[in-house]
């Protein structure tokens, strides 16, 4: 993990003068800046988005997606994420079948114990999803591939935002989801408990120092 620790480190730097700003911002927000190791197809994109904001509407932010590298620390949000996908987030010919196989899709990163806003997405986990996609068509094996990665990320921001290192019994914030759920069927909601702890986390004042990751 030393090399990506390293990247995210460098990602709090050019950060800082958004998350000193968040304090004073005066809508409700979410803001999601995303860097990608290699940029999925516009479709996966999109449904990935449209994921995460039904996701995290009961929560009462809206999320604001923007680009890692355009940052230039002149927005205000209420809440802050750093999510780097790393591997290839296309949709390709999967071999294996990884049933049975126990898989990291996310890691948060940790300070004394606290999660910080810097998350990574292991594209090439989530894309073992789509062997529980029934269809060759490519169109939709890109939305299927948006959807799991939606729901990783949204698990992460979780973590992220109500600030633990805990999982919930049951919804979205469990400790383990199988692949067929991410990728199929109606979006995974939070339990109402866990939009209250994402609610209560944003209005922490955050607190940055050294960094271990918490992995899925």
């Amino acid at each position: 993990m030393a090399g990506p620790v390293l990247n995210l480190g460098l990602s709090i730097l050019c950060m800082t003068s958004v998350g000193v700003c968040t304090a004073a911002a005066e809508r409700k927000s979410i803001g999601v800046f995303i860097d990608f190791d290699s940029v999925p197809a516009p479709m996966a994109v999109t449904a990935m988005k449209r994921e995460v904001g039904t996701i995290m509407k009961p929560t009462g932010f809206r999320v604001d997606w923007r680009k890692l590298k355009e940052n230039r620390g002149t927005e205000s949000f209420d809440g802050l994420v750093v999510v780097r996908f790393k591997g290839k987030c296309h949709v390709q010919p999967w071999p294996e079948d990884p049933a049975g196989e126990k898989l990291i899709l996310g890691s948060t990163l940790v300070s004394d114990g606290q999660p910080l806003p810097f998350t990574e997405i292991n594209c090439e986990q989530v894309r073992k999803t789509l062997t529980y996609c029934a269809t060759d068509c490519d169109q939709e094996r890109q939305w299927a591939l948006g959807r799991a990665l939606g729901r990783v990320v949204a698990h992460e921001l979780y973590h992220a935002l109500a600030r633990t290192t805990a999982h919930a019994g049951k919804g979205l914030a469990r400790a383990t989801q199988s692949l067929r759920d991410l990728v199929i069927g109606r979006p995974i909601p939070f339990h109402p408990d866990d939009s209250d702890a994402i609610r209560r986390g944003i209005s922490t004042p955050l607190g940055t120092l050294s960094f271990t990751p918490h992995s899925h």
